[in-house]
């Protein structure tokens, strides 16, 4: 996160970072697959990565999108219970019986393993197994609830009521940091996105236009259930809609609650000084780990920034129940692919310090009038048995990342 004028200082602060003292070796594999950019004809025109992206710049939601949210007012991350069999798919407006989640027997086969309907209260949630995973469009198609056996991961508006539960911002953060007191547009992040469900229980939302710094797109979020994995797959799309190419990089800015532990595959650059107080950072089994009680109430927020050959964020939420391990993974990028002023991943705690952020950026990229660049990512939310250690070097918490994603 950045706030205010501090995002005009980064575009000078960061851009000698590569030689800083704080410098570690790299360590670990690279290579994610994830974020492409297509033309208007789907083919790739852009650096990325590979993956096979469509263009996300209608509302529909494409040819199987059945069903639109309602929007609901306020930040809530609690979905109402399951509905019946005899409620319709469409939170407003009862859905016909060839598009009903319900009565479809085909849409029923398709989104097995989904507790259905997935439009409640005016959420969109995806529940299967022992997790639940909620977005409310009225705000930024916002992701704004992760549980495991309702065990809560990510903060709502009572711990702070702009920055909650998961957002996707765009970076460089100098396009629009001199706009609405520092707040990305308020399209991109806080309005209502025109929210699709398909019958196989995928979320798609697509924002309305967004011109920052003479660049003209749209959002598009597609949030899929995982089944077989036990996980979320998000494709955030940033479509060109505008005249003239432009370079851009999607940046998913993760709170959690404070407290807890982050740790990443150590890289070649860190830089622990962003905000007003330093953030402590140590090395162990080839990670880096920052523990955010080592935060000091009363000096000021903290913020690092650095770069991952991994291609994944693990945070361990600790919890009476056995601590939540959070793994999300990502295309790894190198500093120099980083939009400017940025690194490819941070850190961010607030004062005091009750939640924190955890942030990655795609590579930043051009996009052609018409095109898309895609960037994934995946979601993990695991249960550690009760007493797992909790501290720097952990070795029991690399062997459960590592049991997650294979490394």
């Amino acid at each position: 996160m950045v706030r205010g004028a501090l995002g005009l200082l980064l575009a000078t602060g960061l851009m000698a970072l590569a030689g800083c003292s704080d410098s570690t070796s790299p360590a670990g594999p690279s290579g994610w697959s994830g974020g492409t950019a297509t033309d208007a004809s789907g083919s790739d025109d852009a650096a990325g990565f590979d993956r096979d992206a469509t263009t996300g710049g209608d509302a529909s939601g494409g040819a199987d999108s059945d069903a639109t949210s309602g929007n609901a007012s306020d930040g809530s991350g609690t979905p109402d219970a399951p509905a019946t069999s005899n409620d319709s798919a469409t939170s407003n407006d009862s859905a016909t019986s060839d598009d009903s989640q319900t009565g479809d027997a085909e849409a029923t086969d398709s989104a097995a393993g989904l507790t259905l309907p997935v439009q409640r209260g005016g959420l969109d949630v995806l529940e299967f197994g022992n997790l639940q995973f909620a977005v409310n469009p009225a705000i930024g198609a916002r992701v704004v609830s992760f549980k495991l056996d309702a065990d809560e991961l990510l903060t709502d508006a009572s711990v702070n009521s702009t920055y909650f539960g998961s957002s996707l911002w765009t970076s460089p953060v100098t396009d629009w940091s001199g706009l609405a007191n520092g707040l990305p547009p308020a399209a991109l992040d806080a309005d209502p996105y025109t929210t699709t469900v398909s019958a196989a229980g995928v979320i798609t939302a697509t924002s309305n236009p967004v011109t920052i710094n003479s660049k003209t797109f749209t959002v598009t979020k597609v949030f899929t259930a995982d089944i077989p994995n036990q996980a979320i797959v998000i494709d955030y799309k940033i479509n060109n809609t505008g005249g003239a190419a432009f370079s851009i990089a999607a940046w998913e800015v993760t709170r959690v609650f404070g407290g807890g532990l982050t740790f990443f595959q150590t890289g070649t650059t860190i830089e622990p000084n962003i905000s007003a107080q330093t953030m402590q950072f140590q090395q162990a089994l080839g990670d880096t780990w920052y523990d955010n009680t080592t935060e000091v109430a009363g000096n000021g927020d903290s913020q690092s920034f650095f770069d991952t050959p991994g291609g994944y964020l693990a945070h361990d939420a600790p919890n009476a129940n056995g601590d939540l391990l959070f793994i999300k993974t990502f295309p790894v990028i190198t500093v120099a692919m980083a939009p400017p002023g940025q690194l490819p991943a941070a850190i961010y705690s607030n004062d005091p310090p009750n939640y924190n952020e955890v942030e990655e950026h795609s590579a930043y990229t051009s996009i052609a009038p018409g095109a898309t660049y895609t960037q994934t990512v995946h979601w993990y939310l695991r249960r550690l048995p009760i007493g797992t250690d909790r501290s720097v070097g952990s070795a029991a918490l690399v062997a459960a990342v590592k049991a997650v994603i294979g490394k």
